[in-house]
Parts: structure tokens; sequence; C-alpha cells
């Protein structure tokens, strides 16, 4: 059974799902006129993250099963990378996105 630290770090993996939601749901209310191109840019950078998140959870279960080890710590980095690439290339997408509007 996980300790209260362990579930509370879970819960904060499980959060990359709520986020993904929450930014399809920003384009999916959206009326701007590039709402369309919004909503492609975050499909794509959502799956990404559930991919992610996904990958994260289960090296998580393995670290609580077996204990840290160097081939986690480094699946887990890769992963929190992957994560963060993501966001910044679906910012710098809608940045560009509006710049050519200009």
């Amino acid at each position: 059974m996980a300790t209260a630290k362990q579930e509370q770090l879970y819960n904060e993996i499980v959060e990359y799902y709520s986020y993904a939601d929450r930014l399809i749901k920003a384009v999916e209310d959206s009326s701007h006129k590039l709402a369309a191109q919004q909503f492609a840019i975050a499909e794509d950078v959502t799956t990404r993250l559930e991919e992610c998140a996904d990958q994260l959870s289960s090296q998580y279960i393995e670290f609580v099963k077996n204990g840290a080890s160097d081939e986690i710590t480094e699946a887990v980095r890769s992963s929190l990378n992957n994560v963060s690439s993501k966001i910044e290339e679906c910012r710098n997408k809608i940045l560009m996105l509006y710049q050519e509007k200009k």
C-alpha cells in the first residue's frame, strides 16, 4: 500500500491528464477566429501529454513496487522532459500562429 507522500506524488502525475483536458476545453470554447488552428495544436499536444502521463504513471508504479533504480530515474526524467518540451512546443506554436495573423 502506498504511503501518503507516494499517493500525493501520484496525484501530481495524474494532474497532467487534467491539464490536457483543460487545454482542450480552452480552445474548444473559443469563438476566436484562430480557434480551429488552436484546437489542432492543442489536440496534438494533449495526445502527447497523455502519453507522457501514462509513461510517468507506469514508471511511478514500478518505482513504488521495486524502489529506486538508475533506469527508472532516467525514464522519469525523460518523461518529465517530454512533458516540458510539449508544453513549450504548444506555447510556441500558438504564439507563432498569432504572429502570422498580424
